[in-house]
Order: C-alpha cells, then structure tokens, then sequence
C-alpha cells in the first residue's frame, strides 16, 4: 500500500516526519521493513488495536509499537483511536486522537497542567454563565490536580515538593493589607494544604534505612549511604520551601489569627530541622565509610581479606564520633548490609553453577579460601567489639551491647551453606580415590569388585549435583538442602559397605606389606 496515495497513512507519515524531525531517507528505511509497516497499515485498516506509537530511535529511524512504552528514552509521537475500529479515508481525523510525547511524561504532564489547564480553567470569565457552586468545584479540582501532578513530580526526582494554597501569588504582596485581606479569605485553605504537608513531611520522616531489611531485599551496604544522602537532599529541599517568603507569610498570618494550626507548623518545622541536622551529620560521617566500601566492591575476592579490617575501623570511627549514629539499630544495620555484600561477593568468587562441573579440587580449594575469608571478618568483628573503647578519646565510651547473632543471621547461615559444600566436595574427592584401588589377596578379585560397583553407585548418584538448576549458594533454597539430606543419607549407607569391604580387606592380608598397601590405597577414606 503506497503511504503517498492513502490521506490516512500520508497523514501518520506527514505527521510524524514533522515532529519528530525524521529526514526523508530515514522514513523509507523503516518502509522497508515489511514487517514495521505492516504494523501502521494494519493500525488503519483494522480495529484489533487502540495505539500506534512511533518512537525515534539512535540512528534516526522511528519504530512503530501498539502499547506505549514502560520507559521512553526518546521523543515519541501517538495516535490513539476513540475505539476499536478501522479509520476511514473521509473521516480519520476526527476518529483518532493525536500527539507529541516527550522522554520525560511527567514533566510534560505538569507543563500541561500549569501552563494550559490550570490558566483556561481558573479563569472566572470562562465561566460567567455557570452556578457558583458548580465554579468553585471546578476551581477545586483544578488547584487538587496541579497539587497532586507537582507532588508526584517532586517524587520521581527524590523530592518531597509542598503545594501551596490557591492565591499563593498574592502572598508576598507589596500591599501588606491587601495580602492579609487575602489571607483571612483562605484560611481554611492554608489550614488544609498544612494538614496535608504534613502528612507528606511525616511520611518522610518515619522512613527507615533498615526498610530494605525489612522486606527480605539483601542491601548492601552503599544502600545504606545513599539513604542518608537522599534523605539530607529531601530535608534540605523542604527545609528551603519552609523558609520561603510565601510560607513565612502563610504562618504570620496562623499566628496572628491565632489559628490553632500554627502550633502544629511550628512543631512540624522543628521536626524537620532536627531530622536535617541529624541526616547532615551521619551523611557527613558516612563518607569515609563509602569510600572503604568502594574498595571492597572493587577488589578481587583473594585480596579481599586484608580489606575487611579497615571497613570496620571506619564503622567504629563512626560510633564514637557520631551523636546521631550510635544507635543499635542503626549500627547493626550497616553491619548486617555489610555481611550481604561479602555474601554476594564469595558467591560469585565461587560461581555456584560452576562448583560440580569443574575439577573438585580447584573447587574445594575455592570453598576453603571463601570459608577463611568469612570467618576472618567475624574474627575482626569481636576484635574491634573488644578494642572500641580505644575509639573513644573525648566522649563517654559506649560498647556494642548487643548480641553477635543480631548482626549475622544471615551470614551464619551462608557460611552453614559453604560448609556443606566443603563436605559435599571432599566426600566426593575422597571416592574418586576408589576408581584407582585394587585389592590384592586371596578375596582380592572379589572385593576390587565390589569396590568398583560401589564408585559408578556413587558417581551415579552424585551426578544429582551436576544436573542442578537452581543456585546452591542460596540460602532459601530449599531444594539443595533436600538433595544434601539425601546425598549425606546416601554416603552414610556407602560408608558402611565401605567399612565391611576394608575389613575383609585387613583380614585377608597375609603380610606386614599387604596391610601397608592397603592403608596407603585408602589414605584419608579410613577415617571415615
């Protein structure tokens, strides 16, 4: 179907080559995708789909898409049918609905609202003819809707942005009787717009770093840092919006009509002071931290153990210097974010995926490394617990009361699991040592063979291992723990058949030196 001779898909074409810029040349690129213009064709002549997006790419070819876009990374043009039909030659125009939809909807969504509807809607003379009531409804949900867009702006850049009432403009009035006369009529407008600050001013102060914790997230550490630095942005945002002219006026006017709201914002402002004096101040302690874990983060799991002992000089430089941070909540959090990152980092040194399938003894010499490493950070833990009175040069000392097990219960847990794997990889070592073991002897013959069957039973079975699809270094999975239950059950009965064909083995020896052939055969299986 040729674009040039059908208004329809010559509109779409003019259309979006116009706005979005798209040179000639870019446009016949994307005809000549059959299965691209397949797309628009079949969004005009059929009713199975509502939207036609078009979105610019890199190289300047725009792409045809049915459903808008989770995350627009480019300007995009829309076409939007008024319901599930075809469009017709005559008519399309008025059947569809179209325009330009920038990277950033949201922004063009409070351009739209502040600069076109709030302007045609709040203006009384285009509403002359209509009843009081039904104006000032109107006027209503205008002000709430550009209230709720300018909050939900302020959010998706981190910001706690604080609408103001309707009139604002009039407060800081050069004429201070007309501003007051302005005031008095909308106070119970400012009354409620302070309820509603704060409700959003509350929300971000019960929020909580551990919150991630909470939820079962594993957050490392840096999680941690970037809460405090957000959160002191945010109060230092509504700090400044608090301490507007506009706002000043807002409570010089509560206080003078001796409004019993003015308490509450004079509270709710110290509230907000005292939270950004305490985020400034672990933010500002925080720092040197963040840069020790950055080192963590950077480096190879072999030079990891050296680095440990610095991250925990620096937390216990924070507790002693740190009014606002020496809390135990607090303290126990970062530690235990701390334990996630070393968890994260020892399981991809040792590529779970990886564990069975190489050489076991590449990787029990990994598992041991990751196994030292764990345990030497737990090591430096209680040593740092036991020196931090030395931290403490000007201030009244103040120990880590709480329990060890409030910091690594996770940790333990995943240590448990390497542990496992260590006896899991060794087990597996030592019977592979059977595939190489002949007995001699007048029962030689006999139990070599039984030695045999019983190695392929155990290869056989241990190959459960092999086939895995799931991460064995997770510690909520629970299908590993099944097959180690099973694979520790299996053993238990292979060390006994074990045992039985040794001592056989012993009893047929007729010398000093079948009985030392058969002690360096079995080596480290006899301790079993």
């Amino acid at each position: 179907m040729a674009f040039d001779s059908d208004a329809r898909l010559h509109f779409i074409e003019t259309y979006t080559q116009k706005t979005l810029k798209v040179k000639n040349d870019k446009w016949q690129k994307l005809l000549s995708q059959d299965e691209q213009k397949q797309i628009i064709v079949d969004f005009v002549e059929k009713g199975d789909n509502v939207n036609l997006v078009m979105i610019l790419q890199s190289n300047g070819i725009p792409l045809p898409f049915y459903e808008f876009p989770d995350n627009l990374k480019a300007k995009a043009v829309y076409f939007v049918k008024k319901g599930k039909i075809a469009l017709t030659k005559d008519t399309f125009r008025s059947q569809i609905i179209y325009g330009d939809l920038s990277n950033s909807p949201l922004e063009q969504l409070s351009a739209l609202v502040d600069e076109l509807l709030v302007p045609l809607l709040s203006n009384k003379r285009n509403h002359e003819n209509w009843p009081a009531v039904v104006s000032q409804d109107v006027q209503r949900h205008v002000h709430s809707l550009k209230s709720s867009v300018f909050v939900v702006a302020g959010q998706v850049k981190g910001k706690t942005l604080l609408p103001l009432p309707v009139g604002a403009e009039s407060f800081t009035d050069n004429d201070d009787e007309k501003a007051d006369k302005n005031l008095r009529n909308s106070i119970h407008q400012i009354e409620g717009v302070i309820i509603g600050w704060s409700h959003q001013i509350h929300d971000v102060l019960k929020r909580k770093s551990a919150q991630a914790l909470f939820e079962g997230l594993n957050p490392e550490p840096m999680v941690e840092i970037d809460f405090w630095e957000s959160r002191a942005r945010n109060l230092e945002c509504i700090f400044d919006q608090l301490r507007s002219q506009k706002v000043r006026k807002m409570a010089e006017i509560l206080e003078r009509t001796e409004s019993s709201y003015f308490n509450s914002f004079k509270i709710l402002f110290q509230d907000v002071v005292n939270a950004l004096k305490e985020a400034r101040e672990i933010t500002m302690y925080l720092k040197p931290l963040k840069s020790a874990i950055e080192t963590v983060e950077e480096s190879e799991f072999d030079q990891l153990e050296p680095r440990l002992a610095p991250v925990l000089h620096v937390l216990c430089l924070v507790w002693a210097h740190s009014t606002h941070y020496r809390m135990p909540s607090r303290i126990i959090v970062v530690l235990q974010e701390i334990c996630n990152l070393l968890i994260r980092l020892a399981t991809e040194h040792l590529s779970p995926e990886e564990i069975f399938k190489g050489e076991s003894d590449e990787a029990l010499v990994k598992i041991k490394f990751v196994i030292k490493v764990l345990e030497r950070f737990k090591e430096d833990f209680e040593e740092k617990r036991s020196t931090l009175k030395e931290y403490f040069k000007e201030t009244e000392f103040v120990p880590w009361e709480f329990a060890s097990s409030l910091v690594f219960p996770r940790y333990n847990c995943f240590l448990a699991r390497v542990r496992q794997l260590e006896d899991l990889v060794e087990t597996t070592i030592e019977f592979n040592r059977l595939e190489k073991i002949e007995i001699g002897g007048v029962k030689g013959k006999a139990l070599s063979k039984q030695i045999e069957n019983l190695y392929i039973e155990f290869t056989e079975f241990v190959t459960i291992f092999q086939n895995i699809t799931y991460n064995c270094l997770d510690i909520k999975e629970g299908a590993f723990k099944k097959d180690f239950e099973k694979f520790k059950e299996k053993i238990e009965y292979l060390d006994l058949r074990l045992a039985s064909i040794i001592n056989q083995g012993f009893d047929d020896c007729g010398s000093l030196e079948a009985v030392l052939k058969m002690l360096d055969a079995f080596g480290s299986l006899l301790d079993r």
